[in-house]
């Protein structure tokens, strides 16, 4: 008879660890089922499961199965004020078997109102822990009479309560994995939101430049306006591309120059035919603060050479290229194939879209080659 009680337990055991919480709602009846099959293995009447509060204050039940009522009931509070030698015995991490709840010292508290209230005589706690913390107890209770637990009911007791254990700390990391994506998805949107509103404000600035290019007749204002609609569309495509990519931290650095280039063909399209692009596909990532910094300095040296080079050669030819060398090393190089000037001479004059080029470039923490005589390209070398 032994023998088959004791297989019968570890049978039920396995079965049990197989169980898993897996949504709030299936938790209650799942906790009940458990209950059902554990007491009918261990021939007694009751069982409950009891969770500390944030300051071990006091015990709040999860679930409380009585198989004489066929009842499943909760959220019943056990404070220690009331029960303070059983709150003791339960932090010193006692597994505490009463056979007499009403004489054993660590439970004899329960005599006054909870052990009359559900005619309980035999109690076999054991404290619940997740990773050393203890977070509850797991109580299997006898009423009617007395109960003597043999070896293998207190195992087979103490391994249940690892499962509800294990499967507690389940619940839990599920629990603040969903408020992370929830987190995640709410900041997601935030991102979206703010990206969204930046760029309709840059298209407003753009919009509002041109309508005001169209009326202009000072040539000099209305280049001035192309400068700064440039400028600004140079960091309203960066949001574009972080929108439709969905990375809001890091964009291709290719397909930003690509659109760059795009864009400056499109605002002056009497130069279109005098480009030559060379920008090959690279896996390379860059933060969208470099990318800002990079795309104003491309969009001042393309500025800077139709304001300057273009109309002193009928063969004026603007290059921008970017490959990756032997050296593991991305190099953007752009320019035209003008005559050439001393970059440091002539930024050392104060000059505000050289000055603008020199001081984002060493922002950037790249290696830089300024163009100088008979030399007017800019090369640009970033470390894979």
């Amino acid at each position: 008879m032994v023998e088959e009680q004791e297989i019968n337990l570890l049978e039920e055991l396995n079965s049990l660890s197989k169980i898993h919480f897996l949504k709030p709602n299936d938790i209650d009846a799942i906790m009940e089922d458990f209950a059902k099959r554990i007491l009918l293995c261990l021939r007694m009447e009751r069982m409950n499961v009891w969770l500390f509060n944030h300051d071990h204050t006091a015990l709040i039940s999860i679930g409380e199965y009585d198989t004489r009522t066929k009842q499943f009931l909760k959220n019943s509070i056990l404070l220690e004020k009331d029960y303070p030698t059983y709150f003791k015995a339960l932090v010193a991490n006692e597994i505490i078997i009463a056979e007499d709840i009403r004489t054993h010292p660590f439970t004899k508290e329960f005599s006054k109102d909870y052990a009359p209230e559900h005619d309980i005589y035999t109690l076999l706690d054991i404290p619940l822990r997740i990773s050393g913390e203890l977070i509850g107890v797991m109580c299997y209770e006898k009423t009617g009479n007395q109960k003597q637990f043999t070896k293998d009911e207190v195992k087979f007791c103490l391994s249940v309560s690892f499962v509800m254990a294990s499967n507690l700390e389940s619940r839990k990391r599920r629990v603040v994995q969903e408020k992370l994506e929830k987190a995640l998805h709410e900041k997601d949107l935030l991102l979206k939101e703010i990206n969204h509103r930046v760029k309709n404000n840059f298209s407003i600035l753009i919009s509002l430049m041109r309508l005001r290019k169209a009326r202009v007749t000072s040539e000099e204002s209305k280049a001035l306006l192309e400068e700064y609609e440039q400028r600004i569309f140079s960091m309203l495509k960066i949001h574009d591309m972080l929108e439709k990519s969905n990375e809001f931290s890091q964009i291709n650095l290719s397909e930003y120059i690509k659109a760059l280039v795009v864009e400056f063909r499109i605002t002056y399209p009497q130069i279109n035919h005098n480009f030559k692009v060379d920008v090959r596909y690279i896996a390379f990532l860059i933060s969208t603060k470099k990318a800002i910094h990079l795309g104003l300095i491309i969009s001042e040296i393309l500025l800077n050479s139709i304001k300057y080079a273009s109309t002193e050669s009928k063969d004026y030819e603007v290059l921008i290229s970017l490959k990756q060398d032997k050296e593991h090393e991305v190099e953007l190089k752009i320019g035209d194939n003008g005559p050439g000037f001393d970059f440091n001479d002539l930024s050392s004059k104060q000059t505000l879209g050289l000055e603008l080029i020199k001081d984002l470039a060493d922002s950037l923490d790249i290696k830089s080659q300024f163009p100088s005589k008979n030399n007017s390209y800019y090369t640009f070398n970033f470390k894979l």
